[in-house]
């Protein structure tokens, strides 16, 4: 199945702001976490998945039991040799992004979760998505929205789409877009809306922790021992998203995904 590998385009580790095994999370991130796989698993439908930015692997498990295949990429060493660790069978290939090892036509679906922030040409990335996937593919993207009130950006992106964005880069790159909207704002828990005052400040002074493991730390301090681990479907409640309609950017939404078809 893989090609040649191409060049990497760009020079990163990334390992710091990726989520890994055993990190400390709130209900609400392991909430986010199975609800992107579960809506994943869900558009494949049982065929071949392609997950460009795989992290450490906490969904290829799950979506491996889901489809006919599930293959894991990352540039990061590190993190693959992580998800080595933890997810022995998962075919995984050290990749760019911006250009795929694979030949083309190879793919059902073609993942990029939460990272396409960090790449430095995201229609190229869709170029190569749409190359490796088959007749009738899809693409599937989720990202933070820069719109909501507290966004916090990380510390090694390059930029975030809002909602327009998204459905603008699709169409561009050739793909029917759909986009949708989850976790609203204003469902927040208790504690949360308590704590949405100091997240507030700590984001306009800028001192929330900039890698995710000092995060973890204070997530531990709040939370209690929730951690990431495999995406199951007892990890946490699903949460399936809202289509947005309209050419305007939405601020109601912590999570942006976003679906191109062919």
């Amino acid at each position: 199945m893989p090609a040649t590998p191409a060049q990497p385009v760009h020079a990163s580790d990334y390992t710091a702001v990726t989520e890994t095994w055993g990190l400390a999370a709130t209900p609400e991130q392991l909430s986010m976490m199975y609800s992107r796989y579960r809506f994943a698993a869900e558009l494949a439908g049982g065929g071949s998945v392609l997950e460009v930015g795989c992290g450490a692997g906490m969904g290829l498990r799950y979506l491996a039991e889901r489809s006919s295949l599930a293959v894991g990429g990352d540039f990061t060493a590190n993190l693959l040799k992580n998800a080595r660790q933890h997810v022995s069978t998962a075919p995984l290939v050290r990749l760019d992004a911006q250009a795929l090892p694979f030949r083309d036509a190879q793919f059902e679906v073609v993942l990029l979760l939460e990272m396409v922030y960090y790449l430095s040409d995201l229609e190229l990335a869709l170029v190569e998505a749409r190359r490796v996937l088959r007749p009738n593919g899809a693409v599937f993207i989720t990202v933070p929205n820069p719109n909501r009130p507290d966004f916090n950006p990380s510390p090694q992106s390059v930029s975030y789409p809002n909602a327009v964005d998204l459905g603008q880069i699709l169409k561009r790159a050739r793909f029917a877009p759909e986009v949708f909207g989850n976790f609203p704002v204003a469902d927040e828990s208790g504690r949360d809306r308590l704590l949405h005052p100091v997240r507030q400040l700590a984001v306009r002074f800028h001192l929330i922790p900039r890698s995710m493991r000092m995060k973890s730390l204070v997530k531990r301090a709040l939370y209690g021992d929730s951690r990431v681990g495999a995406v199951r479907d007892e990890l946490a409640p699903y949460r399936p998203p809202t289509r947005l309609e309209g050419d305007q950017p939405v601020a109601t939404y912590k999570v942006l995904y976003a679906v191109g078809r062919l």
